[in-house]
């Protein structure tokens, strides 16, 4: 199931907002170095942007299977992601959808025929190897999602669809064409198993569970004894032509035994949410969760074992082609295999997916970006190869600053603050009396410097970092972000549409009057006087005055704006939730949308003209642009502007990191004397 992006504020940073439900498709429609060589990098050119953290991909994988040769087979998620590998996934290429709408549901008839389902009734074809991906019609109107695909064992000619709103849809050829069928209920189904062309079960939202005797001409309500529950029903399977097994929230796992007429509940002590169930034979199942919990049986699903995956993820698909080797995938573009049987599961993918709260460019070629657990990375090569480098702390870092390829600082939380003069190889904490988060931090020169934080925090030294001294401002908002246009003149910004200016180096700050209720995150100067600030709900401010007045741009849109770069005065790009990039080109005159290939929340840009631009945030993403851009003009309201309400506090979930999943290997091949 699809991810929902929460609004996460502060008390710890608004930029940090969780996925409140990774791989149930219930919650979206209420859901060292990096060693890159042996994965396959995604470029889409339409849309002019390239993956360089996590690789192949970071969006989310809903979906993976393979072909009966354990070699070939496709993984499918969000924004459209469709991965190809011809050697059981220890190398991903990906193919190109027709449409950018999310995928969900993945059925795999061999190596060269595969049927996948999305968003908005979206059937996909292939019968090449993926070489071409074909839309296949529904009917007039269809407009609901489709979340999972399945096709009878004993004929591959017949298969069903099911999704949104009680959506049934049917196949007779193959997945060419499709027809509705009536299900009698209005309930999101999840999942659909059947066990011949005749008797199948589909499963849902509410424990909706529905049965079929017929193909699905007639679909009826099962019974489940002994128990009265509306936890969303996530995933079914059957193993046979009498037993099936479904699962679902809170630990739910249910049986029957008579085709799906009857259902029983079985208490395991577990109260994880499950989201897919899979068995290669009668005996042999596997269940996957959240926290990075697999459960498996070797007697056909009367017992189970539990087995938990390193750093704990959210795995929303699993696969096995037998008793042994199987393929797990979840959030951010993880992907995994075992050949054990599931008790251990290496990556077959690349990167880390921690979030990534800032990005720092010098030129084209050196950069660095920062996040959670402490996370720094580094690149030489404008971002083709990213580098882990050491910091030695735990802390979420939310700002990073160089000044030239070899000094600069980073800021977190809890007055975490880092100097490194090695280019950011090695870095060394620098101790203050100030423990308030800490969310942004530049300099005008090696000497001088100033870091802002919660509770109208800003600090500043003039002796490169040997002493910080607070620096009185007036006000208890959160502040964001500082910029300096030089020695004497700065603004910062923050919570409740504060701008504070100073003209004297920060001894005293005063408060511009803006009228404005939006969450400040982010600003920039082009030059001594034009410069730009974005916010919540769309907000994009400009200054031609070094910061003493602003007017509003009226963006055109209503998603939060994390980050604001300028490559020349009239030249800007703008990134927030939803993976949005806004482009001017006219000083903010008019907005270009400027499509990306991912929807994860972006916390941080980083432009200097042309395709010199990179994007990072939720799940380590980091993308370069790679080329020209269908830009989409955004019209500006035909109404004036109103304030808009600020966003509301919210949790940060825990970060993850996949670090310690140890990299898949390729089995060695014995050659021939």
């Amino acid at each position: 199931m699809p991810d929902v992006a929460g609004k996460n504020h502060h008390a710890s940073r608004p930029r940090w907002r969780s996925a409140l439900a990774l791989g149930l498709l219930l919650l979206a429609s209420l859901c060292g170095p990096l060693a890159f060589s042996q994965v396959r990098r995604q470029v889409t050119p339409e849309r002019g942007w390239l993956w360089q953290n996590p690789l192949p991909q970071g969006n989310s994988i809903y979906a993976i299977r393979f072909a009966k040769d354990k070699r070939h087979g496709w993984a499918v998620g969000s924004d459209g992601a469709i991965l190809y590998t011809r050697n059981g996934g220890f190398t991903w290429e990906p193919q190109a959808s027709p449409a950018m709408t999310t995928l969900y549901g993945l059925h795999v008839i061999d190596q060269k025929r595969a049927v996948t389902v999305g968003a908005r009734g979206l059937v996909l074809t292939t019968n090449n190897g993926g070489e071409r991906w074909t839309v296949r019609p529904t009917f007039e109107g269809m407009k609901n999602h489709l979340y999972a695909v399945t096709f009878a064992p004993d004929d591959v000619s017949m298969g069903w669809a099911v999704g949104s709103y009680g959506q049934i849809i049917r196949t007779g050829d193959g997945g060419r064409t499709w027809a509705a069928q009536e299900s009698n209920t209005r309930a999101h189904l999840f999942s659909v198993s059947f066990a011949n062309k005749r008797a199948g079960a589909a499963v849902g939202d509410h424990g909706t569970l529905l049965v079929t005797e017929d193909g699905g001409q007639t679909w009826k309500a099962g019974a489940v004894g002994g128990e009265s529950n509306d936890q969303p029903l996530s995933s079914v399977v059957f193993i046979n032509e009498k037993r099936a097994i479904a699962v679902g929230y809170s630990g739910r796992i249910i049986l029957t035994d008579d085709g799906g007429r009857t259902w029983t509940p079985h208490d395991y002590l577990l109260h994880t949410d499950l989201f897919t169930v899979f068995f290669a034979d009668e005996r042999h199942g596997w269940v996957a969760g959240d926290g990075g919990v697999v459960l498996a049986t070797g007697d056909g699903g009367t017992t189970w074992l539990p087995i938990s995956v390193k750093t704990n993820p959210r795995l929303s698909t699993i696969f096995f082609a037998d008793a042994e080797t199987g393929w797990a995938a979840g959030g951010d573009g993880l992907v995994l295999r075992t050949d054990d049987g599931g008790f251990q599961w290496r990556r077959l993918t690349e990167g880390g997916r921690d979030d990534l709260s800032d990005l720092f460019f010098l030129d084209g070629a050196h950069g660095w970006a920062v996040g959670a657990r402490g996370k720094i990375l580094y690149t030489s090569t404008g971002g083709r190869l990213w580098t882990v480098r050491p910091s030695n702390t735990t802390a979420r870092l939310n700002a990073v600053f160089f000044l030239n390829e070899r000094e600069g600082w980073a800021v977190g939380e809890k007055g975490k603050i880092l100097h490194s003069v090695t280019g950011g190889v090695t870095w060394e904490e620098v101790e203050t009396e100030f423990h308030e988060d800490l969310f942004g931090v530049f300099f005008t020169s090696s000497e001088r410097g100033w870091i802002v934080g919660e509770r109208g925090t800003i600090i500043h030294t003039d002796d490169s970092g040997a002493t910080w001294h607070f620096q009185h401002n007036g006000t208890q908002s959160w502040l964001e972000d500082v910029r300096f246009t030089d020695e004497k003149h700065g603004i910062a910004v923050g919570s409740q549409g504060t701008i504070l200016r100073t003209e004297n180096g920060g001894e005293t700050w005063q408060q511009v009057k803006t009228n404005l209720r939006e969450w400040l995150y982010s600003a920039t100067f082009a030059d001594q006087q034009r410069g730009y600030a974005v916010g919540a709900n769309g907000i994009i401010l400009r200054t031609d005055d070094g910061g003493a007045t602003w007017k509003d741009l009226e963006s055109g849109v209503n998603t939060n704006l994390f980050s604001v770069a300028a490559a020349t005065r009239d030249d800007v790009l703008v990134c927030g939730d939803q993976g949005r990039v806004l482009r001017t080109r006219d000083g903010g005159q008019t907005w270009e949308l400027q499509p990306t290939i991912t929807s994860s929340t972006l916390f941080a840009i980083a432009y200097r003209g042309g395709s010199d631009a990179w994007v990072a945030g939720r799940g380590g993403a980091i993308l370069r642009r790679s080329g020209d851009i269908a830009t989409v003009r955004i019209p500006k309201p035909r109404v004036p502007p109103v304030l808009r309400g600020a966003p509301k506090l919210q949790q940060q979930s825990a970060p993850v990191i996949d670090d310690d999943i140890p990299r898949a290997t390729p089995p060695q091949q014995t050659r021939r004397p």
